[in-house]
């Protein structure tokens, strides 16, 4: 039995088994289609001898036009308006759920219940309660499941896992992060369901904060409480002729205690001027420091106490072939890897993850529930302005 950040025992069923092919359905045809789709095209030749041969067998979408004309030009064999044709369906091996929150949990434990695999865009639900029933389905079903944290598997952030597992951190003491954007920066931006707090859960803080806070849990470990506060500075949007409400936040600052005793501050907002795509961290531990900033995301910075004391100070590191996640890639050190390829990194160890058996493969079910509570505990803190414990 494994543990998850929070501590629930989740099932793993150990055992390499021989794949020859993965037949691949994926519901939702909206914007990450496009990079699931290509990762998918692109891995057997990254890993190649040892991949399955990868099939994509069919697209769901409610929209017809969308379902048809997303299959044509990502590759998929065939389109469906019916997403149980997928879930159901015995050409399918590995479901991928690009799908508003709310109905990740359906759609999954659906999946699960007849035999499939499960690929989840994060987060991985609308309310932690749902979360956790999906951890639970994903351990009773003895099937793999993932969610593309796709930032966390990044061969920098991965880097900085192992300086934090060999120790040259030393003992953690602050995690700074954020996860900025400015797409949502405008009042003509058209209402969708990002902005309803009964489909999405969360704004920012869960769309883009479950990102940095993932990292933040992969790095520092679990956490125990939260004191946020938030602002939306569109407070409706229109919707075709009408004006709707908008119930999410579009700017989320949290402060957070991990269970470690380490403190920290999460921020994240899709309304922040000049920021394109600005997600970046500090790691602060008794020996030694580590930055990352993904606009620079092929370079890590670290200072240690180990370096002579008349020539210390920051050093850039440049990620290439030498570095966790980048060997199928570029071998070359400043080559540089980038956006398709971190999707290509997440369905790879998806792919690893079925051939092995590995059904607690990381960022499982269980990873992303805690992090679906800490994000349900920060709008709670936000909400009430009091500090909120993260259940167990």
């Amino acid at each position: 039995m494994a543990a998850d950040p929070s501590g629930r025992k989740i099932k793993s069923s150990p055992g390499e088994q021989h794949v020859q092919r993965l037949r691949f359905g994926i519901v939702g045809s909206g914007y990450m289609a496009k990079t699931h789709s290509l990762a998918l095209r692109n891995l057997e030749s990254f890993l190649w001898p040892d991949m399955p041969r990868i099939e994509m067998i069919r697209l769901a979408d409610i929209n017809a036009r969308l379902a048809e004309e997303s299959a044509r030009r990502w590759g998929w064999a065939e389109a469906t308006t019916d997403w149980k044709r997928i879930t159901r369906a015995d050409d399918i091996d590995v479901v991928v759920i690009i799908t508003p929150n709310d109905s990740h949990e359906e759609i999954a434990c659906d999946a699960f219940a007849n035999d499939k695999h499960v690929f989840c865009e994060k987060p991985l639900a609308s309310s932690a309660a749902s979360a956790w029933r999906m951890a639970e389905a994903a351990s009773r079903s003895g099937k793999v499941n993932m969610v593309n944290f796709v930032y966390r598997c990044w061969p920098a952030v991965q880097f900085a896992r192992k300086l934090v597992d060999d120790g040259e951190l030393g003992e953690l003491r602050h995690f700074e992060g954020h996860f900025f954007q400015d797409y949502a920066n405008a009042p003509d931006l058209p209402y969708a369901w990002r902005f309803d707090s009964a489909r999405a859960g969360a704004g920012a803080g869960g769309d883009l904060g479950s990102h940095i806070s993932d990292i933040a849990v992969a790095l520092v470990g679990p956490v125990a409480r939260v004191a946020a506060s938030s602002r939306t500075y569109f407070p409706q949007r229109a919707d075709g002729a009408a004006m709707r409400d908008v119930t999410v936040d579009d700017m989320m600052t949290t402060l957070v205690e991990f269970r470690s005793g380490a403190t920290g501050s999460i921020h994240s907002s899709w309304a922040a001027t000049g920021h394109k795509s600005d997600l970046a961290f500090t790691l602060i531990g008794s020996r030694g420091t580590l930055s990352f900033s993904w606009e620079r995301n092929n370079e890590i910075h670290l200072y240690t106490e180990a370096e002579q004391k008349d020539r210390s100070g920051f050093r850039r590191i440049m990620i290439g072939g030498i570095h966790p996640e980048a060997e199928p890639f570029w071998y070359a050190q400043g080559q540089g890897l980038g956006y398709g390829e971190a999707f290509v990194i997440t369905a790879r160890r998806l792919v690893e993850a079925i051939q092995k058996n590995n059904t607690s493969a990381s960022p499982s079910f269980a990873e992303a529930a805690h992090v679906n509570a800490v994000i349900e505990a920060t709008v709670k803190a936000a909400a009430t302005r009091q500090w909120q414990e993260v259940p167990g």
